[in-house]
């Protein structure tokens, strides 16, 4: 009788371990099918920080670039033409501005079917036409509107800002 308790202790004993095994297998399974993510830390693109102050240095001119690269829009949403060629609008350059910057006018979101380009507006000037390179049909267009921001650096022109903005062209039927 001694013999078959030890056994049946030394049995509930296995089946004890074994179920509490297989519950916190299952347990890291479900962990891992809820979060599906599992982080470790970064081995690429990272470096020791030995200097903060020039740590904060680049970030100051992170910073510094980002706000140069800022710039006002001035514009009105709707542009009208009774011919489908010449828009009556306002696309200008804010004085608030310290640089030039040039506008183009696309069909498309995918800015590929472009129908007008300006030469460089001076920041205090404005268009109040604009000519397209094409003729539209009577009816209402979603225009794409790039205001890109050129500097010179080195004597170069360079972009160094640009927002694409919607506006409504509304070609009147005849």
């Amino acid at each position: 009788m001694t013999k078959t308790v030890k056994m049946c202790s030394l049995a509930l004993a296995m089946a004890l371990t074994l179920t509490l095994l297989s519950a916190c297998k299952k347990q890291e399974e479900a962990k891992e099918e809820k979060s599906g993510l599992i982080l470790d830390y970064a081995t690429s693109g990272v470096i020791e920080l030995e200097d903060p102050d020039a740590l904060q240095s680049a970030f100051n001119e992170a910073q510094q670039e980002a706000l140069d690269s800022m710039f006002s829009l001035e514009y009105q949403d709707d542009a009208f033409s009774d011919d489908g060629k010449t828009f009556r609008c306002y696309i200008g350059n804010s004085a608030n501005n310290k640089d030039d910057l040039f506008i183009s006018i696309y069909m498309d979101a995918e800015l590929t079917d472009e129908v007008y380009m300006s030469q460089l507006i001076r920041p205090g000037t404005a268009f109040e036409t604009v000519e397209l390179n094409r003729t539209l049909e009577p009816g209402d267009y979603t225009v794409f509107v790039p205001h890109t921001k050129i500097r010179l650096i080195d004597g170069e022109q360079a972009i160094v800002g640009q927002v694409v903005v919607t506006m409504e062209f509304h070609v009147a039927s005849n």
